[in-house]
């Protein structure tokens, strides 16, 4: 098995570490971004922990798994100070040729203020090899 779709898991939900300039100027300097923005616009990726709950609540086996996209579609800018709520759901599993394709949503909010959206998308496969 794949992955367990016998019941659609509930959403993940956390609140994520306040953003201040040090976190911010780390994350610039870890991937070696020069933006003139205070957040660089892949620092959705810090975002992700609800995905890997959700993988593991779904009992994917993550040497199966290749992530083949992320979408980040922002809404409004983060601040320092911002302390942002997350909220991670299952969208859908197709499969197709042994392969099955899983798509993921993640919801940013601060405030009750939309500020980012993501969709990530991995496909699952048997391991023949070993």
């Amino acid at each position: 098995m794949l992955i367990d779709l016998s019941a659609e898991p509930a959403p993940i939900q956390f609140t994520a570490e306040p953003l201040t300039e040090k976190r911010l100027s780390d994350f610039k300097r870890a991937i070696r971004a020069g933006y003139a923005s205070i957040v660089a616009p892949s620092y959705g990726t810090t975002f992700r922990k609800g995905e890997f709950d959700l993988l593991d609540t779904l009992k994917v086996d993550l040497k199966k798994l290749l992530h083949t996209d992320q979408n980040y579609e922002y809404f409004a800018p983060f601040q320092i100070g911002d302390i942002p709520e997350v909220e991670t759901q299952f969208v859908t599993a197709k499969e197709r040729r042994g392969m099955v394709f899983v798509y993921l949503e993640t919801r940013v909010t601060v405030e009750g203020e939309l500020k980012l959206k993501s969709i990530s998308s991995f496909v699952l496969r048997e391991n023949n090899k070993g």
